[in-house]
C-alpha cells in the first residue's frame, strides 16, 4: 500500500467513486475521504478552494455529521447521499448541474445544496 492511503487503513470502505480528476472513498462509518484535483479551483473536492492538488485521501470534514450511504463524482462537480436521504451537491455550477437552483459554484460541502 503506499503511503498516502495509509490514511484510508483504519477505515474499512464500501465504495469508491473516480471522477474527472478528483477521488472519494467512502468508509463504512458513513466518513467520505477525497483526493485529487480540485480543477480550476471549482472546490470539487469538498475541501474549499485554497488545496489545488490533494496527493493523499483527507477526511471531508463538513460532511462529518451527516453519515453517507453513497458519493459520486462527476466532471468538475461531487455529490453525496445521506443516510436521511438528503443530497449534498459541491463543485463547478456553471449550468446548473449542482440542483442549487442557480449558477453559482461552491467551494465545499458546507455551502452546498442539500435537497430531500
Amino acid at each position: 500500500m503506499g503511503p498516502g492511503l495509509q490514511s484510508l487503513w483504519a477505515n474499512p470502505l464500501v465504495q469508491v467513486s473516480a471522477g474527472g480528476e478528483q477521488s472519494f472513498a467512502l468508509a463504512v462509518s458513513g466518513s467520505v475521504f477525497s483526493w485529487g484535483k480540485n480543477h480550476r479551483g471549482h472546490g470539487q473536492l469538498g475541501l474549499g478552494k485554497r488545496k489545488p492538488v490533494v496527493g493523499s485521501p483527507q477526511l471531508v470534514r463538513s460532511l462529518w455529521a451527516n453519515p453517507l450511504v453513497q458519493v459520486s463524482a462527476g466532471g468538475e462537480q461531487s455529490f453525496a447521499l445521506a443516510v436521511s436521504g438528503s443530497v449534498f451537491s459541491w463543485g463547478k455550477n456553471h449550468r446548473g448541474q449542482l440542483g442549487l437552483g442557480d449558477t453559482t459554484g461552491t467551494a465545499g460541502t458546507g455551502n452546498s445544496s442539500c435537497f430531500h
